[in-house]
Parts: C-alpha cells; structure tokens; sequence
C-alpha cells in the first residue's frame, strides 16, 4: 500500500503558470472570496502571500477554516505586533539623531517619523531591504516578543521594519 494520497487528492496538474492580471483601482483588492474564480485548486497548493494586512488577514481566515493554515506562508508589509515592550530611545548614529519610541512603533517608522532616510523595501513585497547594523542596545522583535542584545563591536543585523526599541538602542546609520 502507498503511504502517498491518491493523485486526486493532491488536485490537477498543470503545466506553466497562468498570470492574471488586477489592478486595485479597476477591480478592487484579491479577497479570499475571489480564490475559487482565481486559482480553483489553491486547497492543494503550497501559497506564498505577499501584501496588505487586510489581504492577508482574509486569506489567513480561508486557509485556516479549511483546516489548510500550514500551506499559507506570509511575508506582510507591517509586522502585526504579537508582543510590545516599555520602548526606549533610538540614536541614529550616522545622523546624530535620537528619537523616543514606543515598545510598538517598529523602528523603520520611528526613523523616518524623525526625518531620518531609512532604507526599507518592506512595503513594496521586498523584504530585508531594512536591515541594518544594530551597534549597541537592546531590540525586541514585534512578531514574537525576542530580544536581541548588541555590544559594541557585535555587528548584530536587525529588520527595522518589525524590532522596536527595548531600552536604548543605536542604530549604524
């Protein structure tokens, strides 16, 4: 007996990759309600998601009420914060300018509140364009509660886009 599903379960195979094209102002937003119209056999596929938080959210909802949530994996243009600290100050150290941050204002917002010219691709879909050298302080990352610790010297690399400062922190910019 074969310990694989029959090649049914698995849904059809297809050859290649059909685009389809939307534009948001003409056709509104993908929403989990389009899915079946869009890609009839997503139920069997792996899907990497990319986008809005609202987009995001709807189909976090689908995959999760057809028992599928281990086949969605997200990549989102804002952390959503699952652990907030006391926040603390952030010295961008390049620019000579230290900024009061909140435990949940990611540091790439607190910057470029502040003026500073932060490098991000986070909100296009083109992740790790943030990160950036962490010279000394603590961190706390908004999407799981842990914290990173850089000493002088330790040439620790943080996301900005989903780490907030814990206590004092300075940033190599």
């Amino acid at each position: 007996m074969s310990s694989s599903p029959p090649s049914c379960a698995r849904g059809p195979r297809t050859a290649g990759s059909r685009l389809v094209e939307r534009h948001t102002d003409l056709d509104g937003m993908v929403g989990a309600a389009d899915l079946d119209e869009l890609v009839p056999d997503w139920r069997f596929r792996e899907t990497w998601a990319c986008g809005p938080t609202g987009m995001l959210d709807a189909f976090e909802a689908a995959w999760a009420d057809a028992g599928l949530a281990d086949r969605l994996h997200t990549e989102r243009f804002r952390p959503v914060v699952i652990a907030e600290g006391e926040g603390g100050t952030v010295t961008f150290a390049g620019q000579a300018i230290t900024v009061d941050a909140d435990g949940a204002t990611p540091i790439l917002d607190a910057g470029e509140a502040a003026g500073v010219l932060m490098p991000s691709g986070c909100r296009m879909g083109i992740c790790f364009g943030c990160v950036v050298p962490l010279k000394e302080g603590a961190v706390r990352d908004l999407r799981n509660g842990d914290l990173t610790i850089a000493a002088k010297g330790d040439g620790i690399r943080i996301q900005t886009c989903v780490s907030a400062a814990a206590g004092h922190c300075e940033i190599d910019l």
